[in-house]
């Protein structure tokens, strides 16, 4: 893991130096509020129905907010940290290929910021051609989020709230050309009407991996920052340099999350490695 981050690090360094155009991504500018959405709009949500053990199995943790729950508490306060000053909304989380444990960062993120209760948050599975983040939760809903995005229902009668403060928009099953419908105008549409109706404090997208299709580099203009997941000991250091590169020529790269690791140093306490 050392190794990996300082090869990042020199890679960061050098394309600092060879260009003075400051944050990557700079084209995203801050979005204005003027204050929170109707609270009656997340109370009306449909709750989402827990399964704690079947959570627990794939891997869900910090539902409870217990010990397991510690690494995605600092990751949930990494990420507040750093969105607050630029004033970032929307996060995408990508990985290069499949199988880094993208879904379930998001899973395990949304409701770390759940339980911080006077953040708002609302996490959608716009994997639109491959949706796991439903069967992750165990919660298979009745429409996908791409009637939503066309309109065909609205998202007040799709989402899933959890408490007060945490929303869901999922799939049960995928969308017919994924690509030209995130890259819609009616997927930039929906969001600005979900900011408007809800005022989330973080908007979430579990994205489709990079390799393999162009879904998640369409839509990355639609957001603030990039948090990419990488899996331990498989991802190539060439692999997430180029994914960073690209990512980073579209939108800010919030950070790295390096997944699946059995070993971390001192400093974090446990088998999870962020840096």
């Amino acid at each position: 893991m050392e190794r990996l981050q300082i090869a990042l690090e020199k890679a960061r360094a050098s394309r600092r130096a060879a260009t003075s155009s400051g944050t990557p991504g700079g084209e995203t500018a801050p979005m204005s509020r003027s204050g929170r959405g109707p609270r009656g709009n997340w109370i009306a949500m449909e709750p989402l129905e827990i399964h704690q053990a079947l959570l627990a199995r794939n891997r869900v943790v910090p539902f409870g907010g217990d010990s397991a729950a510690a690494p995605f508490d600092l990751l949930r306060t990494r990420v507040l940290q750093q969105i607050r000053e630029p004033g970032w909304r929307r996060i995408a989380v990508v990985s290069p290929s499949p199988g880094a444990g993208k879904t379930t960062m998001v899973a395990n993120l949304a409701f770390a910021l759940g339980r911080q209760s006077d953040t708002h948050t609302i996490a959608l599975d716009f994997d639109l051609r491959r949706p796991t983040l439903a069967k992750t939760l165990g919660h298979m809903p009745r429409h996908n989020m791409a009637a939503v995005i066309e309109g065909r229902v609205p998202f007040a009668d799709h989402g899933l709230c959890h408490g007060d403060n945490l929303i869901f928009g999922l799939n049960h099953e995928a969308a017919r050309k994924s690509s030209e419908l995130l890259q819609s105008r009616r997927t930039a549409d929906l969001l600005a009407e979900l900011e408007q109706a809800y005022a989330p404090d973080t908007l979430l997208f579990d994205m489709p991996p990079l390799l393999g299709s162009d879904d998640a580099i369409g839509f990355l203009r639609q957001v603030d920052c990039a948090l990419i997941v990488a899996e331990a000991e498989r991802t190539p250091i060439s692999q997430l340099d180029a994914i960073e590169r690209q990512v980073a020529d579209i939108t800010a790269v919030l950070g790295v999350v390096l997944n699946k690791c059995n070993f971390a140093g001192d400093s974090y306490g446990s088998d999870y490695g962020y840096y």
